[in-house]
């Protein structure tokens, strides 16, 4: 059986060498076992819900915003 998901990407605004680097990342969790894959996943959705301008998050300065961007 073959699922298609459909959703907005924003993958081409990364680098490509960032790109390169997600699809890496998804053969690595494919040729694992589901158990490691469900640990994996629980930390990537930590990470794709933090904010860097608010979070404390371990090894990174938070981000500050410029005014001057908002106006």
């Amino acid at each position: 059986m073959k699922h298609i998901i459909a959703m907005n990407c924003r993958i081409n605004q990364l680098t490509e060498e960032h790109q390169v680097t997600i699809i890496r990342l998804i053969n690595h969790l494919a040729s694992h076992k589901y158990e490691y894959q469900v640990h994996a996943m629980n930390r990537i959705k930590k990470i794709s819900n933090e904010n860097p301008y608010c979070d404390d998050i371990e090894g990174f300065k938070k981000l500050t915003m410029d005014l001057e961007d908002i106006e």
